[in-house]
């Protein structure tokens, strides 16, 4: 048995070497096209991020990289699928806010540790969420919506991305400040939700600032109030939520890249290197603000301080609203 282990291990040997030395090299360089996963549909702000800087990834990595939407679970589809991928470096996962730290909180049987499972290398972007209403929705302020839901308690529907996408934590929050019993319509992405939203079948969304401006601008659906701090650019006649009387109401709406924790130091340098190099360049910037996001190129170590901050938040803020994970 021991001579039959040896001369496998003596087999496999040459088959590990130059994958080995790749990664030891600098830089690495991938031998076959890379997949980058995306736990949401086309039309939201991930999907248009990442297929921003898919091109320029590309070029830089000389390998195609192949853009895969696989839409579930709040994301966690996605990030399973990257999580049990072999640790090469050719499959990557595009994940939100939502997806690694609140999903946790959220869903009784995860099939990945956020942490555990994958190795984050960059965030991608901030986005502003605005609160937007149908323009057949009667209500003009947030002050008329908040007073709408305290009064029909139950019955006002909010849509949102998936159970515990960005969107579904602006509802929480919310619900926590205002005083208010909304009810959250779950999506399978912001593109299916924004669709709802123009058609009537809820009531109000926290969606990213790129999915609403072209349907703000052609009067289909109205806004009321922005997640962030400060006004947006995009929007200034629009208030901040602390604005309208809701203290410290912010939602900081982040999306970034990772890969299967054990994928090598050398790898994922390499492709994190590229992926804060081509989130610098100025065209990138411009294509991102056009849809309403803020580049974040970032360390790994960042990253994960970002996740182990907002997981910590928006965990403990679902326990103490009661919220069972299903």
């Amino acid at each position: 048995m021991i001579q039959r282990r040896l001369l496998l291990g003596t087999l496999a040997a040459p088959l590990l070497v130059p994958a080995l030395a790749r990664a030891q090299g600098s830089p690495w360089v991938p031998d076959r096209p890379l997949r980058l996963l995306i736990g949401f549909p086309p039309g939201g702000a991930s999907d248009a991020a990442v297929r921003i800087i898919q091109p320029r990834l590309s070029a830089l990595l000389g390998q195609t990289v192949v853009v895969d939407n696989r839409a579930g679970a709040g994301g966690n589809l996605a990030a399973e699928a990257a999580s049990r991928s072999a640790p090469d470096g050719t499959t990557l996962v595009s994940a939100n806010i939502g997806t690694l730290a609140v999903n946790p909180a959220l869903v009784r049987h995860m099939p990945f540790h956020p942490v555990n499972d994958l190795a984050p290398l960059s965030l991608i972007f901030n986005a502003t969420n605005v609160l937007v209403v149908p323009a057949s929705r009667p209500w003009r302020s947030v002050a008329e919506l908040v007073a709408a839901a305290k009064a029909r308690p139950d019955t006002i529907t909010y849509g949102t991305g998936g159970v515990g996408s960005p969107g579904h934590l602006c509802g929480i929050l919310l619900d926590k400040i205002a005083g208010t019993r909304t009810v959250s319509v779950p999506y399978r992405g912001g593109g299916p939700q924004m669709l709802g939203l123009v058609a009537g079948e809820h009531d109000f969304s926290f969606s990213p600032m790129g999915t609403v401006t072209t349907h703000i601008a052609a009067g289909t659906i109205r806004a009321l109030g922005v997640s962030t701090r400060t006004r947006a650019p995009e929007l200034p006649d629009v208030p901040t939520m602390i604005e309208t009387g809701l203290p410290d109401y912010e939602v900081l709406n982040w999306d970034g890249i990772l890969v299967p924790r054990a994928t090598p130091a050398p790898i994922r340098q390499r492709l994190g290197d590229v992926i804060r190099q081509v989130l610098a360049e100025p065209e990138i910037v411009s294509e991102f603000a056009k849809r309403g996001l803020t580049p974040r190129p970032t360390s790994e170590a960042a990253f994960a301080a970002q996740l182990a901050s907002d997981s910590e938040t928006w965990q403990g803020l679902i326990r103490a609203a009661g919220i069972e994970p299903s």
